[in-house]
């Protein structure tokens, strides 16, 4: 079986290497937010969105624009890459995954992608720079490996490399190998099925009656945070305080960031090495976190205390939880159901009575049917639990039916064709004689190019090659030079 990995680990630039990584940063959030005011122009004139391939076309004219020859010193793939991404956010949009995408500024997006593994263009595993990568236009590039394990055997990933990511976060440079990487198809383990309820109270509640704590920013440490904010308002814009003190906040919320995605890293691995089935709520996340502050017309109704409920939810990070169960549970073999929320919390798991005066409170359920007691997030766990095993139940039952059928429909007379593939052939060939009788053989096959839109896209060109550079005068390009 094979599985995507990524391997991190922590660059050692030289003061050259750093600067140079800078500028390709820069010049990749560069062509990221032209592209998109490319497309927003293009979609204002012509009323249709660009492609990728099409914005990729006039990169050539934008490296050789007035002013903006600095870009011919990045590689073509990062530029490249750059609009990828664009074309990417545009796609989690029309898909309704995100909002519409937003150009990236200076310090929140510094980064760039190598999507080329060739062996000309990324050198990795070298007896001769062991612990070194060379990378295109920075030469050999010093790395503190960050796996004991792969560190012993000189090697700083295993797989079929893919591609190379340069990040910049608050405290330095990393580099993230994306592989593929062959596995044997793992052993289901043998423990026992599981559930959690999700909370606030408690973060993770199991249907065994453990209750998980993960570590959340508390009030002591939202108290920092407001006073590292504070600390940037105070300094003048463009002084080199301002950069420490934005420093100092960036690396605070880095070390609040790491403890979170570490407790739910050792969480999720542990439970999915352990039980064979791991069951969690469907909770829309955005739903529940929506702001209740309203319009002018219809203002909303306690909207400091909705607005502390949406922090606290968010705090939890349920997606994260769920993100990570999603494929640990492939890597191990266990199975994870997500199930419907409604109801999990009114729900008793001994006799099934939904009503809402089951729940007395946070903490407490008792059912006004069979008189279970026990503690509401406990039996909210239970109910998930019992819907887990009863949609897996389904998909397996399913599956086999869907098994048996196909098996029957292949399996067919010896020497002969199966029924699946006579029925096929009855129904072509039903198809095909009685579309030829109204085709005429000797007509030419009409063309599926449209010239009316190829017309429109020429009429709108002239607009839209500007677009990497519009309304940027040329006094002014120095501003956008990566610094």
């Amino acid at each position: 079986m094979i599985v995507k990995r990524a391997y991190r680990h922590k660059a050692v630039f030289s003061l050259t290497q750093e600067q140079q990584a800078r500028e390709f940063a820069g010049c990749a959030r560069l062509i990221y937010n032209s592209g998109l005011e490319q497309r927003n122009l293009g979609y204002s004139v012509t009323g249709k969105s660009m492609s990728y391939w099409r914005q990729t076309s006039y990169l050539t004219e934008a490296k050789n624009a007035p002013g903006f020859e600095f870009l011919r010193d990045a590689p073509a793939h990062v530029l490249q890459q750059a609009l990828r991404d664009l074309d990417k956010a545009f796609a989690s949009f029309f898909a309704g995954l995100s909002g519409y995408p937003r150009p990236r500024k200076r310090g929140e997006h510094d980064g760039f992608r190598f999507p080329d593994p060739d062996p000309k263009q990324v050198g990795v595993h070298d007896p001769a720079h062991i612990g070194q990568v060379r990378l295109p236009k920075f030469g050999w590039v010093s790395i503190r490996n960050s796996y004991p394990r792969l560190k012993k055997k000189g090697l700083l990933f295993e797989g079929c490399l893919k591609n190379v990511s340069v990040v910049r976060e608050a405290d330095g440079w990393y580099l993230s190998f994306c592989c593929e990487v062959e596995i044997e198809t793992p052993v289901a383990p043998t423990g026992p099925a599981i559930s959690f309820d999700r909370g606030i109270a408690n973060s993770l509640t199991s249907s065994e009656g453990e209750f998980i704590h993960l570590p959340v920013i508390t009030a002591r440490e939202w108290e920092k945070i407001g006073f590292l904010q504070l600390a940037i308002n105070r300094c003048q814009k463009g002084s080199r305080n301002r950069e420490r003190a934005k420093g100092a906040f960036a690396r605070y919320q880095q070390h609040l960031r790491r403890r979170k995605v570490d407790a739910i890293h050792k969480l999720t691995t542990t439970f999915s090495k352990e039980r064979w089935l791991i069951g969690l709520e469907d909770l829309r996340v955005k739903n529940m976190s929506a702001s209740a502050t309203g319009t002018v017309e219809g203002p909303g109704k306690n909207v400091a205390q909705k607005r502390g409920l949406n922090r606290e939810i968010l705090n939890q990070s349920w997606a994260e939880q769920c993100r990570q169960f999603d494929y640990k549970t492939v890597w191990y073999g266990s199975e994870l159901e997500v199930v419907p929320a409604y109801n999990s919390s009114n729900e008793c798991r001994v006799c099934r009575h939904v009503a809402k005066a089951n729940r007395k409170s946070q903490a407490v359920f008792l059912c006004v049917a069979c008189g279970h007691a026990e503690h509401a997030d406990v039996n909210a766990a239970g109910v998930i639990l019992s819907r887990a095993l009863a949609q897996h139940g389904s998909k397996t039952q399913s599956s086999e039916t869907k098994s048996k059928k196909q098996s029957s429909e292949i399996v067919g007379p010896i020497g002969g064709t199966s029924i699946r593939e006579q029925k096929r052939k009855l129904s072509c060939s039903n198809a095909c004689e009685g579309s030829a009788s109204l085709k005429n053989p000797e007509a030419p096959k009409p063309s599926r190019k449209r010239a009316s839109a190829r017309t429109l896209q020429v009429a709108g060109e002239e607009l839209v090659l500007a677009g990497f550079y519009a309304g940027v005068p040329a006094t002014e390009t120095s501003a956008f030079r990566p610094r």
